[in-house]
């Protein structure tokens, strides 16, 4: 398949079409880490660390049940100076893991993300996950879609009657333009939760 860039795309005017022709199996990330239940927030946080990724996926018998990621541990832990060898991986995880089809097209992963308010989702094919894939995952093939999960979010909210937040400002990451729900100022910039790890830098 030949990617061609948002220029492209821009120039015939198929953007729509291009992009439901992309689908999640084409961009996910094929290797998914799981973590038993059992395990502490401690060993998800050395585990994800040692593989450099931002999530895994926590089993319970052999039988995925949520999800723990970077921004888990932030707000769950670290914002509450909890120690992170205290809790379980159970308890910092977010559950049910929401899913999508391999043939699911990145318009629709997108849409799935704002309506759910995340931005990993698991792939999974007869009930057996596959891998994840992520709102970056989505904008580096797909750079316009910024201005789309703009609007998504602000229909959403409208539709649901969702007061906008206070306490966090939604915006586009400075560093990675990943659209989000929370940016913080580090070193003059808006980032997201992912890059203000990256600069070393925590609440």
């Amino acid at each position: 398949m030949v990617i061609r860039t948002k220029w492209d795309v821009e120039a015939d005017g198929s953007a729509n079409q291009f992009l439901n022709d992309i689908v999640v199996r084409e961009i996910m990330t094929p290797d998914v880490l799981v973590l038993d239940i059992t395990n502490t927030a401690l060993k998800a946080a050395q585990t994800m660390k040692e593989n450099n990724v931002g999530s895994l996926i926590v089993s319970k018998d052999g039988n995925p049940v949520g999800i723990v990621t970077e921004r888990d541990i932030v707000h769950k832990i670290m914002a509450k100076d909890v120690k992170p060898s205290t809790m379980l991986a159970e308890e910092i995880m977010s559950s049910p893991i929401i899913t999508v089809k391999p043939s699911t097209d990145v318009i629709k992963a997108s849409e799935i993300m704002v309506k759910s308010g995340i931005r990993r989702l698991a792939v999974t094919d007869e009930e057996k996950i596959i891998g994840i894939i992520t709102d970056r995952d989505i904008l580096t093939v797909a750079p316009g879609l910024n201005t789309i999960l703009e609007d998504l979010i602000e229909i959403n909210r409208e539709q649901d009657d969702i007061p906008a937040t206070t306490e966090f400002e939604r915006g586009i990451c400075q560093r990675c333009d990943s659209y989000v729900d929370s940016l913080s100022p580090v070193n003059g910039l808006m980032l997201c939760e992912d890059c203000k790890e990256d600069e070393g830098y925590y609440d």
